[in-house]
């Protein structure tokens, strides 16, 4: 019984000895993981039920080892990944520290050079304190080399909720300039507003004006005065009612209202009229010169001003006619919101300071 039984398997191992040695393990399709057994195969025929078991055996442990590799790449695949997602949040939290003390120490900084700054403004307020008094204006202004002949400010009204805001605190202001800039001997202003306030409250400003220098000077003294619209091509006399478009009176300033209209809005119009008078035939393109165009500005807006003066904290020039900067001095104090005489005289005696090189 025992004899039969290993004839049997004797005879089993030889048949799947010769289908082995039939059947090659051939390549394997390139898009084909092969198993375990295959690769444990491939390197040789079975010829014994030994080298069988010993190669379902290496198979098994090489199916262990590889599936132990594939956990311990994934565990470090996941460890990788949680260091990664520990290093980007460290970093992020390095970098808002970082801009945390960089924008606390910018703060710091200007606020220190904000309060340098308006005790500064309120030193020299205290400097220059004209008093309403024509005589100590003139004095500040005698000390100086040059004044300019014509000069510009740029103003900007305020919310009505402010202490001198709204359309009463704009011409208060606009009127406290035409004072100090008599007083300095200065024959023609220009007052620039965006909105063109000024201009539309022509006669209430005239007559805050007249009000203003009244104090100055006195009701009986009140020096003459033009108020003058060039976009509407008017002027406005301290003693006369009704405007007139060719006034030949003489007096001590004349005052320019301006306002976005008068700036890129006009050089549009001069460009404008002059294509069509080419494409009519009225002009021709050769006329169409700098000079000309130069002219025709002036006439429309006025001359170019020698100083720029703006009463706010940074230098924002509103939309102030361009073409009539080109070679004007600016001048603005650092956090000021407020028009005080401080600022103007200041800009007068920088202007005085100043070289001016045109060139040919």
């Amino acid at each position: 019984m025992v004899f039969s039984r290993i004839t049997i398997m004797n005879v089993i191992g030889e048949s799947v000895q010769t289908r082995s040695g039939r059947d090659e393990i051939g390549p394997v399709a390139s898009g084909r993981v092969p198993p375990p057994e295959a690769s444990v195969l491939r390197n040789g025929l079975t010829r014994s039920k030994a080298h069988m078991v010993q190669a379902v055996t290496k198979s098994v442990m090489l199916d262990d080892d590889q599936e132990m590799i594939e956990r311990k790449l994934k565990r470090l695949s996941q460890e990788k990944s949680l260091f990664d997602r520990k290093t980007s949040k460290i970093q992020f939290l390095m970098c808002k520290v970082l801009l945390m003390i960089m924008y606390l120490i910018y703060g710091f900084y200007r606020y220190f050079q904000y309060e340098y700054n308006r005790m500064k403004l309120k030193l020299l307020n205290i400097m220059y304190n004209p008093s309403n008094t024509p005589q100590l204006i003139r004095q500040d202004v005698n000390k100086l080399k040059k004044i300019p002949k014509r000069l510009a400010a740029i103003l900007e009204m305020k919310s009505a909720s402010y202490v001198g805001g709204g359309v009463k605190g704009l011409m208060n202001d606009g009127s406290e300039l035409v004072c100090w800039t008599v007083s300095a001997g200065i024959k023609h202003l220009i007052l620039y507003d965006y909105d063109g306030v000024l201009k539309n409250n022509v006669q209430d400003f005239r007559k805050e004006i007249r009000a203003k220098l009244g104090k100055y000077y006195g009701p009986s003294n009140v020096p003459k005065y033009a108020i003058r619209i060039p976009h509407l091509n008017k002027i406005y006399f301290n003693d006369e009612d009704d405007a007139t478009s060719n006034g030949k009176n003489k007096v001590a300033i004349e005052v320019s209202l301006l306002s976005n209209r008068d700036g890129r809005e006009t050089i549009v119009d001069l460009t404008r009229t002059m294509a069509d008078l080419c494409a009519a035939n009225e002009l021709k393109l050769s006329n169409i010169t700098m000079k000309l165009v130069d002219k025709e500005l002036t006439h429309l807006v006025g001359p170019e001003p020698d100083l720029l003066l703006y009463f706010g904290p940074a230098l924002d020039l509103q939309g102030f006619p361009p073409w009539h900067i080109r070679l004007t001095e600016l001048h603005w104090e650092e956090d000021n919101d407020d028009v005080v005489y401080s600022v103007f005289i200041r800009g007068l005696q920088k202007y005085s300071a100043c070289k001016i090189n045109v060139g040919k």
